[in-house]
């Protein structure tokens, strides 16, 4: 149960995620403002990925509450917690590949009014100029870093209200990561709530307004911008939870 009183625009509380007898989050709680940016850092392994997806609903909870502007959603499917505006984003989300780039962009806006899709779709469209160009081809013939554009593109042309975007600039090229993060700063930070999961410090100190850091299934560190003087101030922090020989959040 949230706590009394609580009024937080996300709110996770005491979420544990099983696997058999692998727990892969351990009684994370964490309060979320409207427009946050959250950037989630963790080693691979560290349960921020199932952490991400047990507030999508794609994976099952086991223990604890995930309310979402005042409503509970934690026995919800992830259809939907999508109906209500959140979207999970991932370097591993996939393309219909036989689809052109306008069906697939089209596909995202199932949610939307259809007065409204056409207005959505040339916005999107707008950011990603690539997407416009090629907008007729089956997704197929994109690149790496297109299909990513088209991938987000698909999120965003929904409209969403929460965004749960997991290492979705993993192995991108520096420009096309440098879109990606301008399209944030620009168009979605302190509009859309996002938490990204990031292994690239100067990325994440760029754009998050706070950072948690998981290891070992549990939030070891949470912080706000202002607590760090630079990036490499964020890589020397990471590095300090990162080590071997430190003790993770689960005792």
């Amino acid at each position: 149960m949230a706590p009394a009183g609580t009024t937080a625009h996300l709110g996770i509380w005491g979420l544990t995620i099983a696997f058999g007898r692998l727990v892969a989050v351990r009684n994370v709680s964490l309060a979320v403002r409207e427009g946050e940016m959250v950037a989630v850092f963790g080693p691979n392994g560290s349960g921020k990925t199932t952490f991400l997806k047990g507030i999508a609903g794609l994976v099952p909870i086991q223990e604890g509450t995930v309310v979402y502007r005042g409503e509970d959603l934690s026995r919800l499917p992830a259809h939907e917690r999508a109906a209500r505006g959140i979207r999970y984003v991932s370097d591993r989300s996939r393309v219909a590949v036989r689809m052109t780039v306008l069906e697939n962009l089209d596909a995202g806006a199932w949610l939307l009014p259809a007065g409204r899709r056409k207005a959505a779709r040339e916005r999107v469209l707008s950011l990603f100029p690539v997407l416009g160009e090629k907008a007729g081809e089956p997704a197929g013939v994109l690149s790496g870093g297109e299909r990513q554009m088209l991938i987000l593109g698909r999120a965003l042309i929904g409209e969403p209200s929460l965004l749960l975007m997991d290492e979705p600039l993993l192995g991108l090229s520096r420009e096309v990561r440098d879109r990606f993060v301008s399209v944030i700063e620009t168009e979605l930070k302190g509009r859309v709530t996002i938490l990204m999961a990031e292994h690239d410090a100067e990325t994440g100190f760029r754009i998050m307004d706070r950072h948690v850091i998981f290891r070992n299934g549990a939030v070891v560190h949470e912080g706000t911008r202002a607590e760090i003087i630079d990036a490499r101030s964020l890589v020397a922090l990471l590095h300090e939870h990162f080590r071997p020989d430190r003790k993770g959040g689960n005792g």
